[in-house]
């Protein structure tokens, strides 16, 4: 948007990746002699040092001698805010923060579509659409007033530079472009603004989730991305799908006993992530849908290690480890403090909650040792969920071989007075040029399916030394007779063990 000869206007909603890769894109494509960013005043000389520290993530702190509450900005890497000062330093080019100077607590948007419907309709249509779904801002108001002193701002930048990119929030655009084609906006004046103690520390890699508007394992892909100046833009879906396979990858490598997590099992997981998804009237899953997804397939072990790789960001400043700021949600904890203290984020568009996930931690290896000590091999049964499974796996076989039996014996003629068995379109489409109609007819199944014998692994047979017989107690059973992995190998709880079949 052109505000003016000289302002390119961009809307902007924090904690988005997609609108940081369109400022970034902005600023390759164009030259501009001055960024400035709808952030508090007071935030201006900390802000840019702290921009220099990144890929170490800091927050800038701020808190006035009148008020309790603690204000922040952290250093998100996929912030566009962020994102277009890191831009102005990179270019040499003058950078302001034309946001109000006194600090309010923002209220928090209404939920808006996902960034990825913007990769379809483009950014111009995405943010009217966003602009459109907001309330107005109500005249005399503390948000009138900050949308009144962006407008004077802007206008006194574009007395003295030739190209200036403005990121003003979407929330504040409407007003903003109001008041900036008023009369009023070139010599208004503002009340006297309040004293803040501006402070920069590194934020905990642990608690980067709840400072980041978007997932670490995500932050780091973009920053990953910086370093190869030829390699494509981050796109957010495909990530997850590095999230889930790459933890796989770590899970084989590192785990004692890992899970077998084939291709179609990823998939099955990626599919049921999608539902969730859909289900949440989302295009983007969140960090619960994820875990979900995970644990719907590979398991409790699987679930806690694709939180931990979500959760995961490995630029650490390993320097200042004695001074790292705690995050939470609305919460802070100074370094050497164990108090945490009210704090509102200033890139936090949209509320955050607190969510509970049932994931049961694998057991450790002092865990294990116990549990095969009081193993008692003598009072050894399946497992029902188990045996279930296997009953109907051994019922599915037992009726696909009648129907290859069947099929067997499938006889093929041509249509005279019956269909009979139906309309055998592979024979009638063999001789289309006939112009003949052929049908079939499949006799009556004669005897049943006995004992069926299920090879899963008959290359490595030293790996099942475990054999035994379970005979049938009712008639949903049936007499199985197997070779397995040895129980003791992998003990998953007190007088629980894992065997798999070969």
């Amino acid at each position: 948007m052109k505000l003016g000869p000289s302002i390119t206007l961009v809307p902007i909603i924090h904690g988005s990746s997609y609108f940081a890769q369109h400022v970034r894109t902005l600023c390759t494509e164009n030259r501009y002699d001055c960024v400035a960013v709808d952030l508090p005043a007071p935030f201006r000389d900390e802000l840019v040092h702290a921009v220099d520290h990144l890929p170490y993530v800091s927050a800038l702190t701020a808190r006035s001698t009148s008020e309790r509450i603690t204000y922040y900005i952290p250093t998100d890497p996929t912030d566009a805010s962020i994102e277009a000062v890191r831009q102005s330093r990179q270019n040499r080019t003058a950078f302001f923060c034309i946001g109000y100077p006194e600090i309010t607590t923002p209220d928090a948007i209404p939920p808006m579509p996902d960034s990825y419907a913007a990769q379809r309709l483009g950014f111009d249509a995405y943010t009217s659409l966003c602009v459109r779904s907001l309330d107005p801002v109500e005249p005399g108001t503390d948000e009138d007033t900050h949308c009144r002193f962006l407008a004077h701002r802007l206008r006194a930048l574009s007395a003295d530079h030739q190209a200036i990119l403005a990121l003003v929030h979407i929330r504040h655009i409407a007003a903003t472009v109001h008041h900036y084609h008023q009369e009023y906006s070139h010599n208004a004046s503002f009340d006297q603004f309040p004293d803040y103690r501006i402070q920069t520390h590194f934020v905990n890699t642990d608690h980067l989730y709840f400072a980041l508007g978007e997932l670490p394992f995500l932050a780091a892909k973009f920053e990953k991305e910086r370093l190869d100046p030829f390699a494509q833009h981050v796109e957010p879906v495909e990530s997850i799908k590095q999230l889930f396979t790459e933890t796989r990858t770590d899970y084989y490598r590192e785990s004692e006993d890992p899970f077998e997590l084939s291709p179609a099992k990823m998939q099955i997981a990626l599919t049921f992530l999608r539902n969730l998804t859909v289900m949440s009237s989302r295009f983007m899953p969140s960090l619960e849908d994820i875990v979900q997804a995970a644990r719907g397939v590979g398991g409790n072990s699987y679930a806690l290690r694709v939180l931990s790789n979500a959760k995961y960001y490995p630029y650490l400043p390993v320097e200042h480890t004695g001074n790292l700021l705690g995050v939470g949600i609305n919460k802070v904890a100074f370094p050497g403090s164990r108090e945490a203290i009210p704090a509102v984020n200033l890139l936090r568009d949209f509320a955050l909650s607190w969510r509970t996930l049932s994931i049961r931690p694998e057991p450790t290896k002092a865990m294990k040792q116990k549990y095969r000590f009081r193993w008692n091999p003598l009072g050894m049964c399946s497992h029902v969920p188990e045996d279930r499974r296997i009953e109907r796996f051994n019922a599915h076989l037992r009726a696909r071989a009648l129907r290859v039996l069947c099929e067997d014996h499938v006889r093929s003629e041509k249509f005279t007075a019956s269909v009979k068995d139906g309309i055998d379109f592979r024979e009638t489409l063999r001789n289309w040029h006939t112009g003949r109609l052929f049908v079939k007819e499949i006799p009556p199944t004669r005897g049943k399916v006995d004992t069926v014998v299920i090879i899963f692994d008959e290359d490595h047979d030293e790996e099942y030394p475990h054999q035994a017989t379970w005979y049938a107690e009712h008639q949903q059973e049936s007499t199985l007779t197997f070779f397995a992995t040895n129980p003791m190998d992998e003990m998953i709880g007190p007088g629980i063990a894992r065997s798999r079949y070969g």
